[in-house]
């Protein structure tokens, strides 16, 4: 039921994004906005989870870089390695309602990237508990598929904020980005961790 509620709430969106108001704008300009309270999210935490599992059918060694200074290293890491390391991709748990009272969802659909964005975006301050920020999942309007799902967190660490900026791309790897904020306002990237599991690129 879940997964026919969510095709359907696709199917509007995009079919409010071909109205005949947006015909009349060049395709490279056509964006459309939707903020409308859901009851419902995107379940980003089990998308991830599932695929996690499809990972681990996968015949592949995955390849860990870890970019630090701008010095790259990697390492060949084992599958069942990838659970754990990637974990951080599922706290805190995004279902369909748990976050509703705290994020509102925003829906685009961008011609310049074939895309349908779902972001999220705080309405009132967070709990210590949450330590998310802001996410987006992007959607291929032609095949309803997930493409890329990016979190952003922030948390104290030693004195310290820090974010951490994730990106899962759909079978293919996943991203995080460590960063701290300096006392000027601006961040420094403390750490990049890429695994990648599809080499077809």
């Amino acid at each position: 039921m879940k997964f026919i509620f969510f095709v359907a709430m696709l199917g509007i969106i995009i079919t409010g994004c071909n109205s005949s108001s947006n015909k009349a704008l060049p395709a490279a300009t056509q964006v459309e906005i939707e903020e409308v309270k859901k009851d419902s999210f995107f379940p980003v935490t089990s998308f991830i989870k599932g695929q996690l599992l499809l990972l681990d059918s996968l015949q592949v060694t995955p390849l860990h870089t870890i970019t630090i200074n701008n010095k790259v290293d990697s390492i060949w890491i084992k599958k069942d390695e990838l659970p754990s390391l990637l974990s951080s991709f599922t706290l805190p748990v995004i279902k369909e309602t748990n976050l509703i009272n705290y994020f509102k969802e925003t829906s685009f659909k961008d011609q310049t990237l074939n895309a349908i964005t779902f972001t999220y975006d705080p309405i009132k301050a967070l709990p210590d508990s949450i330590p998310l920020r802001h996410w987006d999942v992007y959607i291929n309007p032609e095949t309803g598929k997930v493409t890329t799902v990016y979190l952003v967190k922030q948390f104290k660490e030693n004195e310290k904020i820090i974010t951490q900026q994730f990106t899962w791309k759909t079978d293919k790897w996943a991203m995080i980005v460590t960063l701290t904020n300096k006392p000027d306002g601006s961040t420094l990237v403390l750490k990049e961790d890429k695994f990648i599991w599809d080499f077809n690129q």
